[in-house]
């Protein structure tokens, strides 16, 4: 049985929904709790995110699964050469400094925004931050756990689209 998201179909046609089997289990629930998957959340569909974020915590502490293998694993923010582009990825670091320009949100990992690893929001995507209580510019010096699509502009950056792709660790 497939249970509808916060929206049904995504931008493309895509069907967004949970998987609950006939005996009540919910399959991605299931995927994370034992490793096999990681979290991809979508703006347009954020239904259930919490639980499998945590399911997907509990899973990288006991290293099961992908989490076992350092491919999968969490990159670190402060090594910008060592995150791949053009791949999803976990990276973990403390914000060293919070920009606005044009009123885009940089959170900046490093000395030169040039080669360092940043996580951009844009104003539109800044809503959803504000709704959810969440200040970015507030960021700076803070450590927080990123996810999302690697690309490569003056550095490795992911473009965050909703607040969910950002746990603020400390």
């Amino acid at each position: 049985m497939l249970v509808p998201g916060d929206a049904p179909v995504d931008r493309h046609g895509r069907v967004l929904a949970h998987l609950v089997l006939a005996d009540g289990r919910w399959v991605q629930g299931a995927l994370l709790a034992s490793g096999w998957a990681r979290v991809y959340s979508f703006a347009d569909n954020r239904a259930l995110i919490a639980e499998m974020l945590a399911l997907e915590a509990t899973a990288r502490a006991a290293d099961a699964g992908l989490w076992a293998d350092w491919f999968f694993g969490i990159r670190d923010a402060s090594r910008p050469d060592s995150i791949p582009v053009d791949r999803y990825e976990l990276v973990e670091g403390v914000v060293t400094g919070v920009a606005e320009f044009d009123r885009r949100v940089y959170l900046n990992f490093g000395a030169d925004w040039r080669k360092d690893f940043t996580v951009t929001i844009s104003p539109k995507n800044a809503r959803l931050f504000g709704k959810a209580g969440l200040r970015p510019e507030t960021w700076s010096d803070r450590e927080i756990l990123v996810r999302g699509w690697i690309n490569w502009r003056n550095g490795p950056i992911i473009e965050v689209t909703h607040p969910e792709q950002i746990e603020v660790l400390n």
